[in-house]
């Protein structure tokens, strides 16, 4: 089932809503019938980087495409804003073959970049797959990078709210320029006066971006976020030859969290390409900091989305991996399993 309304288009079936705001590009809206959306996340106009705030604003699950992070001086002063110029524009809707996929694409003409992207929700099941699409219009070669920043808040985050992923080595963003000698394993992250925190649990409030690499061995990259006060969970599932970096944002007001970013992408690096370059960092933990889009090309990458509520006791995100047309959602220490079918393959 689709329902069009103004830039607002809602696909559903009987197990999942997804709502997408065409001005920005962003998912936000994912949720079970009569439960919560996780992704209720929405930043105001004021909270906005000054020159991102003419376009639309962070909400939901954006896509930060061209870049992660601020631009550089020069990049500002010729317009481009935070997070890449595609999460800022107006998206046009494209015809569909179906009213459960949702067909969107943007030309971002500051960046140089044409996204076309498919959303394909799954018939039955709470699982929907994106594939983007992404190509170099300009006849010069450029650096790039591409996160996906799905992001959740209240009611859904509290500070009971747990995160688990398959990452490995990692740091915080405000020790970045010298990742190696500040680096810790998840999923713990280093604070700038030497203690660790548990970001799994946000056990401290401390506002910062923290980022991992994939575990090496993984084919697939994976998030979940746990609500034991809502028993349930989201979570996403990527190709690791995909997106080898997964990075945390957390967001506190005093000592409550307001937000926190479940980001998968191809950098760790959350800065201009320039500091990443004059520092050095061209490689951090082995995983590149930034990709190469040579002019006319195009490059695909895509992922996966899924809900659930979560049985009795249930304690955190151990594992998640396919099983024929299964997605399977293991309780760490393999105490419980969640078993998701889909037809939806990445």
């Amino acid at each position: 089932m689709a329902h069009t309304s103004a830039n607002i288009i809602t696909i559903s079936n009987p197990s999942v809503s997804v709502t997408v705001d065409l001005y920005g590009g962003a998912i936000t809206d994912f949720h079970l019938p009569g439960n919560i959306n996780p992704l209720s996340f929405r930043l105001s106009p004021e909270d906005m980087p000054e020159n991102n705030r003419s376009g639309a604003p962070y909400q939901g699950h954006f896509a930060c495409i061209g870049r992660w992070g601020p631009p550089s001086a020069g990049e500002i002063k010729q317009g481009l804003p935070h997070h890449g110029q595609p999460a800022n524009l107006l998206w046009n809707l494209q015809p569909s073959a179906n009213n459960i996929t949702i067909n969107m694409q943007v030309i971002a003409l500051l960046e140089g970049l044409q996204v076309e992207r498919t959303i394909s929700l799954d018939d039955n099941n709470p699982v929907f797959l994106v594939e983007e699409r992404v190509s170099n219009t300009n006849a010069l070669a450029r650096l790039f990078n591409m996160v996906q920043h799905p992001t959740v808040a209240k009611p859904f985050l509290t500070g009971n709210t747990v995160v688990n992923c398959n990452a490995d080595k990692g740091f915080n963003y405000k020790l970045n320029v010298k990742p190696l000698e500040n680096a810790a394993e998840w999923p713990y992250g280093l604070m700038e006066n030497g203690d660790r925190l548990n970001i799994s649990r946000a056990d401290k409030p401390y506002s910062s971006v923290f980022s991992f690499t994939i575990k090496k061995d993984a084919k697939f990259g994976w998030i979940t976020a746990y609500s034991p006060e809502n028993k349930l969970l989201i979570g996403y599932l990527w190709k690791h030859s995909d997106y080898a970096w997964i990075s945390f944002w957390q967001d506190f007001n005093g000592d409550d969290i307001r937000y926190c970013g479940l980001e998968f992408g191809t950098t760790g690096m959350h800065k201009p390409y320039t500091d990443i370059i004059e520092e050095g960092n061209h490689k951090v933990f082995g995983e590149d900091s930034y990709k190469y889009l040579d002019a006319g090309e195009t490059q695909n990458r895509c992922y996966m989305a899924f809900m659930c509520e979560t049985p009795e006791n249930y304690t955190e995100t151990g594992n998640v991996y396919f099983a024929g047309d299964k997605l399977i959602v293991e309780e760490a220490g393999r105490k419980q399993q969640i078993t998701i079918k889909t037809s939806l393959k990445l």
